[in-house]
């Protein structure tokens, strides 16, 4: 299967679309994954994966903000920092998977 360029264009917004903040974060790989289900597997792949990972690490984060304020969640912090220098290395891997032509499955998933 050939990849074209928007299709890799699609697929790589997804996989950066946390640098968006707000409701980019997760509207972002939604509307393409919504938008590309049953029309073409590459891109709703990227984008169902890269949803789950951003899904995930946004609810830690904000229970781990909740826990701030008990001071509990103090100690999650050096955990919230790993997982996301991980991400942030894992969705840059994902872009040159992408750029490839290449399915990408982030880890831990």
């Amino acid at each position: 299967m050939v990849v074209e360029g928007k299709e890799k264009a699609l697929a790589l917004a997804a996989h950066i679309s946390y640098m968006f903040f707000g409701i980019g974060y997760i509207g972002i790989p939604l509307v393409i994954y919504l938008l590309n289900d049953g029309k073409n597997d590459f891109v709703a792949g990227h984008a169902k994966q890269a949803l789950k990972v951003q899904a995930i690490l946004g609810v830690l984060g904000a229970v781990t903000m909740v826990l701030t304020f008990l001071v509990v969640g103090v100690f999650f912090w050096p955990i919230i920092v790993i997982l996301g220098l991980l991400w942030f290395c894992c969705s840059i891997y994902a872009c040159f998977k992408v750029i490839n032509g290449e399915e990408y499955h982030y880890p831990l998933l």
